[in-house]
């Protein structure tokens, strides 16, 4: 038999599966194993699945995931986006495009301090979205900025995905984190520089508060406000990616570190009781459940996908193109942008990155700056049409029905900003290799 069609088959088993709509775990899995009792005919190769199980089950890179997102659920119950939303609507509301851009600093800080993108477009949804509605701001610029600031929670550390790739990648935490920072802030700054220029062009998308509503407060209360609500974040972030990149604490115990800093900021807002914690231990559960029944899942897919040669056949079919390797690398992130429309993050990355990591080498990229080029593209998925999880988060969390196709609209700018944003970092890969090369050498 052509060893081209075990490969074929498989893909093609798969689409029809997650067109089907069957859950992304359950097709994998079970892809799998029909995989293993059509093209090996043995039961006892099923072991090696098991065994390949067992070893995942064993990383301790995977301790860190469940900690951050129990510091990311107690923060969205802390109180903390609430204290940094009032002080930026005071501060920014005079400035035209003020509210959108006090949505993407707020948004920022709660990425660096989350791992997840929930929180972040969930909490903004409910507290920046009904205020630019009531100042007549542009529906999809501030549906777009919201969906699209709130998805840096996947770039920014402590990314949960990140700690994920960097698991299957064999790629140091530390270092995808650090390189990381230089993006997400690269890529706050695009957002707040078009936000600008938008409503330079066209005052009406974001109009200021009135002049009497901000007239209330002095300067000095606004600087007391601003520093009030900004400095738990800061202190957060220092204690989590700071513990990291000076050595003091591996990702995993950092994690830690930023759970005890989220009881403490729950304490100092009051928001501190057991129900709080109960309802952030269950929401953790749900989320780990979820996730790692997919990295389980999609591993098994993976290592049958090698063992049919796979690997092997799509580097050759890749590195044998008679074009410049930059020409490749754009091919392969429109496959990924393609997959990852259809495709959960976390999936996407237990199937690709063991695929395509050695095609990278091979082309002579460096891996840890395609790593987050790589992430880079995870977050457009999270906006991109038909399934923009950043959209159903938008829609589930907003008091006032909105329809999804309007939704779908607001996204497509943010996508091309994203684009522009990959070019940026491929011309100029510093923004992601200063601060790894800085930290750890």
């Amino acid at each position: 038999m052509n060893p081209a069609i075990p490969v074929i088959i498989l893909f093609v088993g798969f689409l029809v599966l997650l067109i089907s709509g069957l859950p992304l775990a359950f097709s994998l899995g079970g892809l799998a194993v029909l995989a293993i009792l059509l093209f090996w005919g043995n039961v006892n190769v099923i072991f090696m699945l098991v065994a390949s199980v067992n070893s995942l089950t064993q990383n301790p890179t995977y301790l860190a995931v469940p900690m951050f997102i129990f510091m990311g659920a107690l923060l969205e119950k802390s109180g903390v986006a609430d204290n940094l939303f009032d002080s930026m609507y005071i501060v920014m509301g005079r400035i035209k495009g003020g509210l959108l851009i006090a949505v993407v600093i707020i948004c920022t800080f709660l990425a660096a301090t989350t791992g997840v993108i929930a929180a972040s477009i969930t909490l903004m949804t409910m507290l920046g979205l009904p205020a630019m509605v009531k100042y007549k701001y542009n529906f999809r610029l501030a549906a777009g900025t919201i969906m699209a600031a709130g998805s840096l929670g996947q770039l920014l550390p402590p990314s949960v995905i990140m700690i994920v790739f960097a698991a299957q990648a064999q790629l140091s935490v530390g270092r995808m984190f650090a390189g990381g920072i230089g993006a997400g802030f690269m890529f706050s700054l695009l957002f707040i520089l078009y936000v600008i220029v938008r409503t330079l062009i066209n005052p009406k998308d974001g109009p200021a508060i009135p002049k009497e509503e901000a007239s209330q407060y002095s300067t000095g209360h606004k600087l007391g406000l601003l520093f009030k609500s900004i400095a738990p974040t800061i202190f957060l972030i220092i204690a989590v990616l700071g513990s990291i990149v000076t050595g003091i604490a591996t990702p995993t115990e950092a994690a830690a570190v930023g759970c005890f800093g989220a009881l403490i900021l729950c304490l100092v807002n009051k928001r501190l009781n057991l129900d709080m914690i109960i309802k952030s231990c269950h929401s953790t559960t749900l989320a780990c459940a979820m996730i790692f029944f997919i990295i389980v899942s999609a591993s098994m897919f993976t290592h049958v996908f090698m063992g049919l040669r796979g690997h092997h056949l799509i580097g050759g079919l890749l590195t044998g193109l008679p074009f410049d390797r930059w020409v490749v690398l754009a091919i392969i992130l429109l496959v990924l942008f393609l997959l990852t429309m259809f495709l959960d993050a976390y999936g996407a990355v237990m199937m690709s990155v063991p695929i395509i990591m050695p095609i990278i080498v091979t082309l002579g990229f460096d891996p840890l700056w395609f790593s987050v080029i790589f992430i880079c593209m995870m977050l457009i998925s999270f906006i991109s049409p038909p399934f923009a999880y950043a959209a159903f988060y938008v829609k589930g969390a907003s008091k006032t029905p909105i329809a999804i196709g309007d939704l779908y609209a607001a996204s497509w700018q943010y996508i091309a900003i994203y684009f522009v944003g990959i070019v940026l970092l491929s011309i100029f890969p510093q923004i992601i290799t200063f601060l790894p090369t800085l930290f750890f050498g």
